[in-house]
């Protein structure tokens, strides 16, 4: 099993570069949404949070094809008294 990501970058010509990653980040409204294999064959995804901040990142997908998605993040504000935890839901855990 690959522990990496194989990554294709294409330019504006057309042109393919193939490199090897073990994580990858692309700078999204502001955030960093990262990419990362998560070990059993799949990625995970998940955009950049920071402690005592008052909003938080959230990532939405919308369907637009069979196959191709669109995605955006957005920060929405941090509920009052919210402490993650593995039970908290929000799948960040501090």
């Amino acid at each position: 099993m690959t522990i990496g990501l194989s990554l294709i970058l294409e330019d504006a010509q057309g042109e393919h570069q193939e490199v090897e990653a073990f994580r990858i980040a692309v700078h999204l409204n502001d955030r960093d949404l990262w990419l990362e294999p998560d070990g059993q064959g799949g990625l995970t995804l998940y955009a950049e949070s920071f402690e005592d901040e008052v909003e938080t990142p959230v990532i939405t997908l919308r369907p637009q094809a069979v196959n191709q998605f669109g995605l955006t993040v957005s920060l929405e504000p941090v509920e009052d008294g919210h402490e993650h935890g593995p039970d908290c839901g929000c799948e960040h855990d501090h």
